[in-house]
């Protein structure tokens, strides 16, 4: 058996609701990714969204694989990010189970990609996809940003051991 062999073996001793458990006191930021398709945009919450580099300016991104949101991104390969704000939880939960539509939503189209931005998010992106991986039950996307912006001076929406909160006061 190799060493990664071995690793991946080991995994089994982790149950998977204690892993949500511990994983929930990990406290995370929560965004809606957008990506415009066929019959308009598609639009999904997300919590596991990092940075990975600043040069070049790449993040990363993961989705349940099943969910038809995965398909989007890949038919697309262009997609949009909107840090949600404290006061934004509705919005958290709406997209929740995405993809869901942006009806009603202030939003506007990112002219790099197509995707919908939130118009009062935190900050948004725009994202081209260069690796979709399958890791587990979920796909792991690796994007290199083409542009950004800090849109509100407020703080952002965090989730944190099943629920939504918030930071102190925004500073920069």
């Amino acid at each position: 058996m190799t060493a990664s062999e071995h690793r991946l073996s080991e995994h089994l001793l982790v149950e998977p609701d204690t892993l949500r458990k511990v994983m929930g006191r990990v406290p995370t930021g929560v965004m809606v990714v957008t990506t415009a398709t066929a019959d308009g945009q598609a639009a999904r919450t997300a919590n596991s969204f990092g940075s990975v580099s600043l040069d070049p300016p790449l993040v990363s991104v993961c989705f349940g694989a099943t969910s038809p949101f995965v398909t989007a991104l890949q038919d697309s390969g262009r997609w949009g990010v909107s840090v949600l704000a404290a006061d934004q939880h509705e919005l958290s939960r709406h997209f929740a189970h995405g993809p869901r539509t942006l009806d009603g939503i202030a939003h506007h189209l990112g002219p790099h990609t197509g995707a919908a931005l939130l118009d009062d998010a935190v900050a948004t992106m725009e994202c081209h996809s260069l690796t979709m991986q399958r890791a587990g039950d979920h796909v792991l996307v690796l994007a290199e940003v083409v542009s950004l912006a800090a849109r509100r001076d407020t703080p952002p929406l965090i989730f944190y051991r099943g629920g939504h909160h918030q930071v102190g006061p925004a500073t920069d």
